[in-house]
C-alpha cells in the first residue's frame, strides 16, 4: 500500500527528484471539476507504515542507530511549503446580453460571431442604414432633437461627438443647435439623413466595446421594435471553474490565480467574482469562481475547451522539507528519518510542522539543507 497520488494530482510545484526514475505513466486528463492537493497527516501515518516493511533495521544483523541503504533518496529542501488547488472550467466571455431593436423596417444586415465592435461602428443595419455603437452605462431611451429636457442621456451623446472628433458645442446636459450642428455632422458621415435629429434606437449606449455572440435576426428578417436582434458580451474572457468548499478560503475576490492554458503555457489572473455555494453536478459542495486573465489577449484562440486554474496557499515560509513518504515512525511516537551519508545510513528523530504538496516540515538536531534521506522506490 502507498499513499502516491494520482499523476494528475502531482502536477504543480514539484520536488527534488529521487535517484531513482521511473517511466512517465502519461498524461491523463483529470475530470472537470477541482483536484486536489492536499497531504494529511493520517496519510503519512499510513504510508510511514508501509515503508516500515523494509526500512526497520535488524538488530540482530546492524549496528545500532544504523539502517539498510533505502532504495532512493532525496534532498533536504529549503522552501515555502505551498498547498495547490487545481480546477478546470470553460473559457467565457463576460457580460452576456442582448441588444433589442426599436426601429422599425427590414434588418440588412448583420455582424459576424466574434466580430469586435468599437465605439461609433456600425451594429447592425435597419433599411441600410447604420445603428451605430456608443459609449455610455445609461441605455438611450428617448429621441435626440433641438428643444428636448435636459438630461444625462444627452451628455453621453456629447461625449461621445466629441470623442469621434464632431467638437463645436459645449459638452453639457443640454442638447443645443450647436450639438444638432455637429449631429448633422457625424449623420453625414456615416450615412445617415443630416437632419440634426437622432431617433430612438438608431444609437446604442455600451459601457465599452462589445463582441458579437450571435446575430439572432438574419438580413431579410423583419425589424420590429423591442426584438432581439444580437447577443453581445464584453470582449474581456474569463474562466469559471468550482472549488470544493473545504477550500473555499482560497476563493477571495481579488486573490491571485494563475491559468494554465492547453499549450502548457501559464498566464496570471485574478479572482472577479465568488458565488454562494451549490451542489454540483456530483453532488459536491464547491464555490463557483470567475477568474479574469491579467493579458486579456491570452485567451483569444482558446475556445470550447476548458482550462486549469491554480490558486495556492503558502503553508510555511523558509522551512526544511522532505517527501512524506521520507517519515517513519519514530522510537516512542513521533517521526525519525533515514539520513544517507556515503554507505552510512542513520536513523534520526525529527519533529514535523506543516504539510503540503506532498512534502512535510522537519526540524530536528543536525538536520540542514542538502542532506539527502531514504524514501521509497518510485
Amino acid at each position: 500500500m502507498t499513499t502516491d497520488l494520482p499523476a494528475p494530482h502531482r502536477r504543480g510545484s514539484p520536488g527534488p527528484e529521487a535517484d531513482t526514475t521511473t517511466a512517465d505513466p502519461g498524461r491523463r486528463r483529470p475530470r472537470r471539476g477541482a483536484l486536489i492537493i492536499a497531504i494529511t497527516v493520517a496519510s503519512v501515518v499510513v504510508g510511514a507504515g508501509s515503508f516500515l516493511l523494509y526500512d526497520r533495521p535488524s538488530p540482530a544483523s546492524e549496528p545500532a542507530g544504523t539502517s539498510p541503504r533505502p532504495p532512493a533518496t532525496a534532498k533536504v529542501v529549503r522552501g515555502d511549503l505551498v498547498e495547490e488547488v487545481r480546477a478546470f472550467g470553460p473559457v467565457r466571455f463576460s457580460g452576456d446580453r442582448a441588444v433589442k431593436n426599436q426601429i422599425r423596417g427590414i434588418v440588412t444586415w448583420t455582424p459576424a460571431r466574434n466580430a469586435g465592435i468599437g465605439r461609433g461602428e456600425k451594429l447592425y443595419s435597419v433599411d441600410d442604414k447604420p445603428v451605430v455603437l456608443l459609449r455610455g452605462r445609461l441605455p438611450a431611451w428617448r429621441a435626440f432633437a433641438p428643444g428636448m429636457a435636459d438630461g444625462r442621456d444627452v451628455l453621453a451623446l456629447e461625449e461621445n461627438l466629441a470623442a469621434l472628433g464632431y467638437t463645436g458645442f459645449t459638452v453639457d446636459d443640454e442638447y443645443s443647435e450647436k450639438t444638432a450642428a455637429a449631429v448633422k455632422r457625424w449623420q453625414k458621415a456615416v450615412g445617415l439623413p443630416a437632419t440634426g435629429k437622432i431617433e430612438l434606437g438608431r444609437v446604442v449606449f455600451e459601457s465599452g466595446p462589445v463582441r458579437i455572440g450571435k446575430a439572432v435576426a438574419r438580413p431579410g428578417d423583419a425589424a420590429e421594435p423591442g426584438a432581439e436582434i444580437l447577443r453581445i458580451s464584453s470582449p474581456a474572457q474569463r474562466v469559471a471553474v468550482e472549488i470544493p468548499i473545504a477550500e473555499q478560503d482560497l476563493a477571495v475576490k481579488g486573490a491571485r490565480a494563475t491559468v494554465m492554458l492547453p499549450d502548457d503555457s501559464k498566464t496570471p489572473g485574478r479572482i472577479t467574482s465568488v458565488g454562494a455555494d451549490k451542489l454540483n453536478k456530483e453532488g459536491e459542495s464547491v464555490v463557483p469562481v470567475s477568474v479574469r486573465l491579467s493579458d486579456p489577449d491570452a485567451l483569444k484562440s482558446v475556445q470550447n475547451t476548458d482550462v486549469q486554474v491554480v490558486l495556492k496557499r503558502v503553508e510555511a515560509r523558509d522551512v526544511l522539507s522532505v517527501p512524506v513518504t521520507a517519515l517513519l515512525p519514530g522510537d516512542g511516537g513521533g517521526y525519525a528519518i533515514q539520513v544517507v551519508q556515503g554507505t552510512r545510513v542513520r536513523l534520526v528523530p525529527v519533529r514535523t510542522g506543516a504539510f503540503a504538496d506532498g512534502r512535510a516540515e522537519i526540524s530536528g538536531s543536525g538536520i540542514s539543507e542538502g542532506m539527502r534521506v531514504g524514501v521509497p522506490r518510485l
